[in-house]
């Protein structure tokens, strides 16, 4: 029996094909988003929620400070990104760019983030992110990306009110 040679990035490759089904997902869900104000907030017992504009420039900067900077130390460069950071709220945000240019970045800067980790070997997962993030413990590139794979889902089951609170049906 011979030696089988094996890829030195099969854990990557592993998380890039859940990676990629949540974008998919993502994509699915934003394009029942067609003919809504995606700035409208909708509001539950008087609290306001974020509107889909918010939450989707919000998945642009997460993929961006999680994988471009965090993974890659990079940056793109992309003005408004960081608006729409953690702890930033809907009512800060006087004029940000045109939603079609939001949908352009979010699929600029995946296309980047899918790049970077393309590149990258099993044994760099194991390396100390560059932006000194903490998840359980760890501050590894591979916690980092875990992290962004569980992120986004979160943020677009809160799409998926909006979907529904306006009679879009997801099945």
């Amino acid at each position: 029996m011979g030696v089988i040679n094996m890829p030195d990035n099969i854990r990557i490759q592993t998380l890039l094909k859940n990676y990629e089904m949540v974008r998919n997902l993502t994509k699915f869900y934003l394009s029942k988003m067609q003919g809504l104000d995606y700035k409208k907030q909708y509001e539950i017992d008087g609290i306001k929620l974020n509107s889909a504009y918010w939450l989707i420039a919000h998945l642009v900067w997460t993929e961006h400070f999680l994988i471009i900077e965090g993974i890659g130390g990079e940056s793109m460069g992309i003005e408004w990104l960081n608006d729409y950071a953690i702890g930033t709220s809907v009512d800060d945000i006087n004029n940000g760019p045109a939603i079609d240019e939001v949908l352009a970045k979010l699929d600029e800067v995946h296309k980047r983030a899918i790049e970077i980790l393309n590149s990258m070997s099993d044994e760099q997962l194991d390396a100390e992110n560059n932006i000194e993030a903490n998840f359980g413990g760890q501050k590894t590139k591979e916690t980092v990306i875990m992290h962004a794979i569980r992120h986004e889902p979160m943020h677009i089951g809160q799409i998926s009110w909006i979907l529904k609170v306006n009679g879009i049906s997801l099945v």
